[in-house]
C-alpha cells in the first residue's frame, strides 16, 4: 500500500540545494594540484593568464576551470565576465558561457554570493576554498570542491579570477 504524500512536500523534496562551507585547504587531488601550482607561480612573480593557463601542468584540469574578468572599477566589482569555461562547467552552467556575465547565469541570491566571494579574493589577494554538497532533501547527491584564485591577466594590468570546480566521485565523497 502506498502512502499519500502531500504534493508540496514531495515537490520540496525534489529541489536540488547547494550547501557551501569554507575549508582551509582543498582535499580533491586535482584541486590540491591547482592550489599548489598557483602558490608556486605566485611565489615566482605571479600566476599569469596565457603563460600559466593554459599550460602543460594544468592540461589535466582545464576542463574544470573557469576564467573570469572583473567588470567595474578596481575595488568596486559589479560583475564578472566569463572568458573561458571548461567542459565540466559547460555542463553545470548549461552550455558555452564564454562572454556572458555571471549575473546572467545565476539567480540574484547566488550571484550576490559569488560576487562577494570574488571581491574578497581580489581585495585580499588570497585564495578561497570551499566544499559544496548538492542535496535533495536530506540525501547528498554529489560533493564538489570549488577553488577561487586571484590571477594576473595576460598584460599584468589587472587581477582576474580563476576558479576550479572539482567533483568527488562517490568513493571519494567526504
Amino acid at each position: 500500500m502506498s502512502k499519500n504524500i502531500p504534493a508540496r512536500s514531495y515537490a520540496d523534496s525534489q529541489v536540488l540545494r547547494e550547501m557551501f562551507k569554507q575549508v582551509a585547504e582543498p582535499a580533491h587531488p586535482d584541486g590540491t594540484m591547482l592550489a599548489d601550482f598557483w602558490r608556486k607561480r605566485e611565489a615566482a612573480g605571479g600566476f599569469v593568464v596565457c603563460r600559466d593557463v593554459p599550460s602543460r601542468p594544468l592540461a589535466c584540469v582545464l576542463h574544470n576551470l573557469l576564467l573570469l574578468e572583473p567588470v567595474g572599477a578596481p575595488g568596486h566589482l559589479s560583475d564578472l565576465r566569463v572568458k573561458l569555461a571548461g567542459d565540466t562547467l559547460h555542463q553545470r552552467l548549461g552550455g558555452n558561457t564564454a562572454g556572458m556575465l555571471l549575473s546572467e547565469l545565476f539567480s540574484r541570491r547566488d550571484f550576490e554570493s559569488h560576487i562577494a566571494r570574488a571581491a574578497d579574493v581580489l581585495d585580499r589577494n588570497a585564495p578561497y576554498f570551499m566544499r559544496c554538497e548538492l542535496r535533495r532533501a536530506s540525501f547528498v547527491e554529489r560533493q564538489l570542491e570549488i577553488i577561487v584564485l586571484p590571477v594576473w591577466n595576460a598584460s599584468r594590468s589587472a587581477r582576474w579570477i580563476l576558479a576550479g570546480v572539482f567533483y568527488f566521485n562517490p568513493r571519494q565523497q567526504r
